[in-house]
């Protein structure tokens, strides 16, 4: 009996030990200490996050984790500054979102423009799937990604950078970099990670503002 109670304590505080060694750490960086993307977390996320909602993007969860909600904000903010839109928020981009001063309001967001359209938005997703023989290419190349918009040149000329107003009145920023054969006239398709998400985005009447 003894013996059973001495494996049994042994046995529980090996457990507690094995909890404390294999715990996952933490980071506690300060913002900007390191490069931040999909997979990172720790107090410097947290803070990234912080900002980018004090910045007016607002569809993130603040939560220190760097999820596909901040990539995308990441990436909507990159496009805005015209950096490279790969949602890695390295030191240039850091640098810039740390002396954005101003807020921008998703509503009301890219209030200075060329053009205001009234469009009807459809979404695809990388893949033969949506994309036929490009697969996960765009037109021009690039690749399909969260942030590309499929357009009719003849009405947004391709390399344009765009806001896009919802219904509901947030916005989201875009590239014009693809296009396709059912995008003719007021029309734009707007690129998603996946082709559930395409499908459930069905259908929407947007504004799109053309910046330059």
């Amino acid at each position: 009996m003894k013996n059973t109670q001495k494996t049994i304590w042994l046995t529980i505080i090996l457990c507690m030990l094995g909890i404390t060694i294999f715990a996952p750490v933490v980071s506690a960086a300060e913002l900007g200490e390191r490069v931040l993307k999909i997979g990172t977390s720790g107090d410097d996320v947290l803070n990234l996050q912080a900002t980018l909602k004090k910045n007016g993007y607002n569809a993130i969860e603040l939560d220190g984790v760097y999820g596909e909600s901040t990539r995308q904000a990441i990436i909507e903010f990159q496009l805005e500054k015209n950096l490279q839109d790969d949602g890695i928020a390295g030191q240039e981009t850091m640098q810039h979102l740390l002396d954005s001063t101003v807020p921008v309001s998703r509503g009301q967001g890219a209030e200075r423009y060329k053009q205001e359209l009234d469009i009807v938005a459809t979404a695809y997703a990388p893949g033969a799937h949506d994309n036929g023989k490009w697969g996960s290419l765009t037109h021009i190349g690039t690749q399909v990604r969260p942030g590309v918009i499929a357009v009719d040149p003849k009405v947004i000329p391709l390399g344009s950078r765009l806001y896009i107003e919802f219904p509901d009145g947030h916005g989201m920023y875009g590239i014009a970099e693809d296009t396709g054969g059912a995008i003719k006239g007021n029309r734009i398709d707007i690129a998603m990670l996946t082709v559930s998400e395409a499908y459930d985005f069905g259908i929407q009447n947007i504004k799109v503002r053309i910046l330059n």
